[in-house]
């Protein structure tokens, strides 16, 4: 995978790369908490804990951010790096 094609996976998944790892964006963030209302469908205990927090909470953040970083690093393991 291209240093581009990386580039845009992560502005896909709502990540920005910073110095100390991965940064979530608003959009970002709106799409791991989609995925995460996917999970609670599934009876996620954990899903449904974190979605019952404010969104401006910051554990649903780190949560959001983790479901992101996840959906990231298997797009990159599914291109062959």
């Amino acid at each position: 995978m291209s240093n581009g094609a990386r580039q845009e996976a992560l502005s896909r998944h709502g990540l920005v790369e910073t110095e100390d790892g991965y940064e979530l964006t608003l959009a970002g963030f709106r799409r791991a908490s989609k995925r995460a209302q996917d999970l609670r469908k599934q009876g996620d205990p954990e899903a449904d804990r974190i979605l019952a927090l404010p969104s401006d909470d910051p554990l649903r953040w780190e949560f959001c951010r983790c479901l992101a970083i996840d959906a990231f690093t298997t797009e990159i393991h599914g291109s062959g790096i």
